[in-house]
């Protein structure tokens, strides 16, 4: 019964990202988690800590990862829930690993290991998973992305920044817990009146300013399923319902989402491209879309082309999806069973790292496809030169399930620590104009094809966070439990 009840503990967690988003349950949930972690033995400690987080990484995960292997790459109910199960079962290791380490190695102050220690421990997992496999999708940093009292921290440190202040506050109420009295709360409320003035001061700062012609951009969401049961049929329904969008508004730049054909352009029905280039020039504009680009038989990528130059793509995907467009299992043991269950992983190869932005209408695009939204520090540095950000998914491979609206968080996070526009345009949703301050403007609703038109401004200049990237946390924290090794 203990640990039923911390499994749904864990799973609270889950009610502080969308679609509920309710940012201030976050704190309650973590108080509650350092609150009797503080109170656990090194024998229980990796239980309690493995137990919490596997409530949280099955309510964070496990409807649209099972709903994805199940229904898109048609893995059956049986494999589909067994390889969600080992990636939940697998990311619950690192709380687990770091709960123990607490409890075996915390100091004698304990000030010290609720405020300073624990954060540190905690964020380095989220750090480390944002490095490697499973990405970092659900640092707690992306619950605040509304909140106007953290807002600053993200174009400064991160928002890996923004969960270690979440995890030290939370341990500074645990604390007040353990050692209530007028002295201790009226300390408590000193420091988090200081901190919140500071977060404030701190996020009043513009790093960017406006540069060049503001453009009108249009996004265009098509709502067709083209990651399954592709057929012709799809492909022409594909076709109709995007020329209807080119030509129901008039724009600067048109964009289309990643992979929009389901093929690449090559395969389009014969006279289709014309058409296209033939309402660009109607208005004068530009049309971009994501396209797989085949090389030759065995290399092909995933990326943008814009229709006045096929030939030269003006971005390639370089973080690719496990599990949809490589198989991650390659080459280990489990290939065989994977490989046996479903012919539809994909074999794409990545492009660089670095990519130039692509300087369209007389502002600099900084590209990145579906899940690439979520590594913090590779739009940072891949934005640095941009004045407009701009994503293209597809994430109907995911159907209904929450992971539209967890998306569209991250796309807050891009926006705050880059302070630039970051526009989002998915194939079935969300569709997004996202301001620098990490506000949507606008969007569409999901599920339903439509055109997001606005009045785009790009902007030049550089923040904190995009010169140092997530070191400067990497190295607090590192710092800060190298502290238990030497007391």
């Amino acid at each position: 019964m203990y640990y039923l009840l911390i499994l749904l503990l864990g799973m609270t967690a889950n009610l502080a990202f969308p679609p509920h988003a309710i940012s201030f349950l976050i704190f309650i949930t973590m108080t509650i988690f350092c609150y009797f972690l503080e109170k656990r033995g090194n024998r229980s400690s990796f239980w309690y800590g493995y137990t919490f987080y596997l409530g949280a990484v099955i309510a964070f995960i496990g409807y649209w990862f099972s709903y994805y292997f199940r229904l898109q790459l048609g893995c059956g109910y049986l494999l589909s829930y067994l390889l969600t199960s080992i990636i939940c079962l697998y990311t619950s290791l690192y709380i687990g690993i770091i709960a123990l380490i607490y409890s075996r190695y915390k100091t004698r102050w304990q000030w010290f290991n609720l405020l300073l220690l624990l954060p540190s421990l905690w964020v380095i997992t989220e750090l480390m998973r944002g490095w490697f496999f499973p990405r970092s999708w659900y640092a707690l940093g992306y619950t605040q992305v509304n909140n106007s009292l953290l807002r600053g921290w993200f174009p400064f440190l991160g928002v890996y920044s923004v969960s270690w202040i979440i995890l030290s506050l939370s341990g500074a109420i645990a604390y007040l817990l353990f050692r209530i009295n007028q002295k201790n709360v009226i300390r408590l409320l000193i420091g988090i009146f200081i901190f919140l003035g500071g977060s404030t001061i701190l996020g009043q700062i513009n790093y960017t300013k406006p540069s060049g012609t503001p453009l009108t951009i249009a996004l265009l969401q098509p709502s067709i399923f083209s990651s399954k049961n592709y057929s012709l049929q799809t492909l022409y329904e594909i076709e109709t319902v995007s020329s209807e969008l080119l030509t129901s508004n008039h724009a600067d730049i048109y964009v289309l989402p990643e992979t929009v054909f389901g093929t690449n352009y090559h395969s389009l029905t014969p006279g289709y491209l014309e058409q296209l280039k033939t309402i660009a020039a109607i208005n004068n504009a530009e049309i971009l879309f994501g396209s797989s680009i085949h090389i030759n038989q065995n290399t092909k990528y995933t990326g943008t082309l814009k229709l006045s130059d096929l030939e030269n793509p003006v971005y390639i995907k370089h973080n690719l999806v496990p599990f949809g467009e490589y198989n991650p299992l390659k080459d280990t043991f489990m290939e065989p069973l994977v490989s046996a269950v479903t012919d539809q992983l994909s074999n794409y190869s990545a492009g660089t790292n670095k990519q130039a932005p692509a300087e369209i209408k007389g502002q600099k695009f900084a590209f990145n496809i579906c899940y690439e939204n979520t590594i913090n520090d590779f739009v940072a540095n891949s934005t640095k030169d941009a004045t407009i950000i701009l994503n293209q998914s597809d994430l109907s491979w995911y159907g209904e399930t929450g992971m539209k609206d967890d998306f569209l968080q991250f796309s807050q996070g891009r926006a705050l620590e880059t302070q630039r526009y970051f526009l989002q345009d998915g194939n079935t949703g969300d569709t997004a104009i996202i301001n620098p301050k990490g506000e949507i403007e606008s969007s569409i609703t999901p599920f339903v094809a439509g055109t997001l038109t606005g009045t785009i401004q790009g902007y030049i200049g550089i923040t904190p966070f995009q010169v140092v990237g997530n070191y400067p946390i990497w190295i607090i924290s590192l710092l800060i439990i190298g502290v238990i090794f030497f007391i």
